[in-house]
């Protein structure tokens, strides 16, 4: 009877180690998996930092170059060259009606557009207000006609491609109806931005 006891009670041991060890291979296996896991977290996570860091740099190249390009279509224009002085603007005491100007649209043989972004002189915004136009003209053809926002002009001249008459800029006053034409004419060029929004050209002009 004895004998008996002793069998179990070794066969009960024993069986406790082995489910022990199982238990220990169980839980070292289930470890190592999720540090595979974490690994090929932090791996992927690495891959898209660089992803982004490659983006970023491709982003400043692109911002770089726009720049440039901005500083070479809007910054070599002879009306860079006027100075913005009340000598320029001669009154003439010449009053005009609401011009009732309208531009061509975009469609046929006016396909193209260029972009020209004005603000006032001094003399000129004292006057101003949301009534006030400034359009574009080629030859007598209105190509662009806009209302000022945050005392900006910004117009989205048309154009065939083939003009050979330069583009002409004037602008109404609502308050006096006196009207004003700029001092110079620009090319019409397709896709030109001529001033940007927060650098815009000096509307420098003329009383007419």
């Amino acid at each position: 009877m004895k004998n008996w006891f002793y069998i179990a009670i070794s066969f009960f041991l024993v069986s406790g180690t082995t489910f022990q060890s199982c238990k220990n291979d169980d839980e070292v296996d289930a470890l190592e998996e999720q540090l595979k896991q974490k690994n090929a977290l932090i791996k992927e996570l690495e891959e898209e930092k660089n992803s982004l860091s490659d983006a970023n740099k491709r982003l400043d190249e692109t911002n770089k170059k726009l720049d440039q390009l901005l500083k070479k279509v809007g910054g070599d224009d002879s009306f860079d060259d006027i100075q913005d002085t009340s000598s320029v603007i001669v009154p003439t005491g010449n009053t005009y009606e609401h011009p009732g100007w309208e531009s061509v649209a975009i469609s046929g043989d006016y396909a193209y557009t260029m972009t020209a972004v004005f603000d006032l002189p001094a003399e000129l915004r004292a006057k101003a207000s949301a009534d006030d136009l400034m359009a574009a003209f080629v030859g007598n053809e209105c190509r662009s006609v806009e209302k000022a926002i945050n005392g900006v002009f910004l117009l989205t001249v048309i154009g065939t491609g083939a003009e050979t008459e330069d583009v002409t800029f004037r602008y109404w006053n609502a308050e006096d109806h006196s009207l004003y034409e700029a001092l110079v004419t620009v090319p019409f060029t397709s896709d030109r931005i001529f001033g940007v929004v927060d650098s815009p050209k000096r509307f420098v002009c003329k009383q007419l």
